[in-house]
């Protein structure tokens, strides 16, 4: 059972590892520190993603679902820990399949925020870009 918790904690703790980066790069924002901002989001997003395409199978839980059964079966291999391993495997995938779903739930809710936060970076550089640009009209007149 504490197999069950140390999995489900590691990927709780990278979760909040993540949302921590996020208000990091939320606070700089707010400051007007746009550059640092962008600095910490960069690959972000490709963290996420590979970091969801971890957590897309709970194939952990079942393998250790079926121990626990195995573990847990009494008597003969057909009557007692056969049925026990089918029935851990099938618990341990229920129970992965739940905890996997939330914290998919909680990294798209990250995953969108960035995306947002990458797009208003993007936006305001461009916007500051152009504002720093050169008028080609006054330039032409001869200043």
């Amino acid at each position: 059972m504490t197999n069950f918790m140390k999995l489900n904690a590691r990927s709780e703790m990278r979760l909040g590892e993540y949302a921590m980066r996020l208000v990091r790069i939320e606070s700089h924002i707010g400051r007007g520190e746009l550059r640092a901002a962008r600095a910490r989001i960069a690959g972000l997003a490709d963290e996420l993603e590979d970091f969801r395409r971890e957590i897309d199978f709970p194939i952990e839980m079942v393998i250790i679902g079926s121990q626990l059964g195995l573990l847990s079966g009494k008597g003969s291999l057909l009557r007692g820990r056969l049925p026990g391993v089918l029935l851990g495997g099938v618990a341990g995938w229920f129970i992965g399949h739940s905890l996997t779903a939330q914290n998919r739930r909680y990294l798209d809710e990250i995953v969108a925020r960035v995306t947002l936060l990458e797009i208003g970076l993007a936006q305001e550089f461009a916007q500051r870009a152009q504002e720093d640009a050169p008028n080609p009209a006054t330039t032409a007149s001869g200043e």
